[in-house]
This record gives C-alpha cells, sequence and structure tokens, in this order.
C-alpha cells in the first residue's frame, strides 16, 4: 500500500512539474504536424453495410499557416489502412481545413475536400485495384497535453466521412474515427 501512495504521490507532483513548465507557443507564421493512432473504418456500399475495420490510422500529416493567433489554415492528409481481398488498402483524404483554438490548449478543426480509395504504398500495382476518387469531410479536436515555445504535444480524434466513387459504377461511401497522439510544430 506504502508503494502504491508512494507511486500516486510522484506521479502528482511529476505532471504538476509538467504543466508548471509549459510555455505559450508562438503561433504565427508556418506550422506543420504529424500524427498516428488507431482507427475504426467502417464502409456501406449502397444499401448493404460491410464489416467495420480497426487498424493503424496514418497517414496523418499537415501543413499550414497562422492567420491569427488562435487561427490557422491547414492542409491535412487523413486516412486509415485496411485489408481488401487480401491486399492493404488506404482510405485517405486531403482536406483543407481551418483549426481554431478555442482555448490555449484545445482547438476544434473542420474542412471539405478530395477522398481517395487506393492501394497502399507498399503494394504492388499487379495486385490491387485502381484507385478511386470522391469528397470527404473531417471534423477533428485535440488537447495540447505539452507545450513548448515551437512545438505542442496533442492527443487528438478525428472524424473523417467519405465517398468515393467507384469505376466499376455505384458509389462507396466510408466513416472513419481515430484517435492519436500528435507533434505540431510552429
Amino acid at each position: 500500500m506504502k508503494k502504491l501512495i508512494f507511486i500516486f504521490f510522484f506521479g502528482l507532483i511529476t505532471t504538476l512539474n509538467i504543466q508548471a513548465q509549459t510555455e505559450n507557443p508562438i503561433h504565427k507564421g508556418f506550422t506543420a504536424g504529424a500524427s498516428v493512432g488507431v482507427g475504426v473504418l467502417h464502409f456501406t456500399d449502397g444499401m448493404s453495410e460491410k464489416a467495420t475495420r480497426g487498424g493503424i490510422s496514418l497517414p496523418n500529416l499537415k501543413m499550414g499557416w497562422f492567420v491569427s493567433p488562435r487561427t490557422a489554415i491547414y492542409v491535412n492528409t487523413v486516412g486509415q489502412i485496411y485489408d481488401s481481398e487480401g491486399v492493404d488498402r488506404s482510405f485517405e483524404g486531403i482536406i483543407p481545413s481551418i483549426q481554431y483554438w478555442a482555448t490555449d490548449k484545445w482547438w476544434i478543426s473542420g474542412g471539405y475536400g478530395a477522398s481517395l480509395d487506393m492501394r497502399a504504398l507498399y503494394e504492388s500495382k499487379a495486385d490491387s485495384k485502381k484507385n478511386e476518387w470522391g469528397k470527404g469531410v473531417l471534423i477533428s479536436t485535440g488537447y495540447e497535453v505539452l507545450q513548448r515555445e515551437k512545438w505542442a504535444l496533442d492527443i487528438q480524434s478525428r472524424l473523417y466521412m467519405a465517398r468515393v466513387t467507384r469505376i466499376e459504377g455505384g458509389n462507396l461511401d466510408a466513416t472513419n474515427f481515430s484517435i492519436g497522439v500528435g507533434i505540431t510544430l510552429f
């Protein structure tokens, strides 16, 4: 019991020390970020639903510019790798978005752009069907747990909804929810 109490107080003091060292980031100029996480991807093909898949949420990159200390315009790449007929594919999006810091540490973001269902970059072209394009919507939020003058570490979640037009006809709708850890450079 004494060890448990010691560990609890040691963790509390460490957390408070990290929070005390928090610096206000400088939000101006160019900004870029990356994150990695896990997600759930659910497909609907017309009226029929396909199995929900879990996996690694990649690539999640963003680059942009601060238009004010609380607002930035980004181009996000979001996506998740999934298995389709024994071949890894990636359901991705290239989404221009606006990100707003509602508080000093909490931000919200939303955008609309292009979606893409393609083979994973490490798969051979011969094993995979063609790329399919469409449009998608991204809503995300994050909380910066560690801030420094030129960077911040955050925990973030994303909801990405997209529709791609199938080459053979019809549409493929997908919803992706992911949670990850990200770093943003200011």
